[in-house]
């Protein structure tokens, strides 16, 4: 998979990528020149990309899907048509929290 910096402003962010590839360990992972983009894909024209020869594209719904099964078989609920107005730590406890400061987020919505 190739990302491609097709503007001068934008191969900054594209170096950014790569060092945040680097630190997580991501393989093959290298920056490439116009050179080399037309040699890997030669209907795309660009000034520098990203090769990344293990990146492969996922369906999203069903990894979201995944986690929400993980988190509910964790004990978590899920809630739909809910708008979120603010995530917080919880200093203590509620009253009614049975499982004491397992898990301390508090999300709060308009209602």
């Amino acid at each position: 998979k190739l990302i491609v910096a097709v503007e001068q402003d934008e191969i900054p962010r594209l170096k950014a990528l790569y060092e945040r590839g680097l630190q997580n360990n991501v393989p093959g992972l290298k920056l490439i020149g116009a050179k080399e983009i037309q040699e890997k894909e030669p209907f795309c024209r660009g000034l520098m990309a990203l090769d990344s020869p293990y990146t492969g594209i996922v369906d999203y719904k069903q990894v979201a899907q995944s986690y929400a099964r993980d988190f509910q078989e964790a004990g978590g609920t899920i809630l739909t048509d809910f708008e979120v107005t603010n995530v917080e730590m919880a200093k203590e406890s509620s009253p009614e929290s049975e499982d004491g400061l397992k898990y301390p987020v508090i999300v709060r919505n308009k209602k």
